[in-house]
């Protein structure tokens, strides 16, 4: 009976702090940059590290800026 209490509880505190997490993401959300975004959807997202940069997305803001 105790471990069904304790399931239920750790149960609770882990659906509590889901919806916690979920608020603060939506609260504190930042918008990129659009054009960030649309360069990104035109590169090809494979090769990663052939141009030196760690991914298509750092090399996107590197383009925008």
């Amino acid at each position: 009976m105790s471990s069904l209490v304790s399931l239920s509880i750790i149960s609770l505190f882990a659906l509590l702090f889901g919806i916690i997490v979920m608020w603060v993401s939506k609260k504190f959300h930042v918008q990129g940059n659009p054009v960030v975004d649309q360069i990104n959807a035109i590169l090809p997202q494979t090769q990663c590290g052939q141009c030196d940069f760690p991914g298509c997305k750092p090399y996107a803001e590197a383009i925008a800026n």
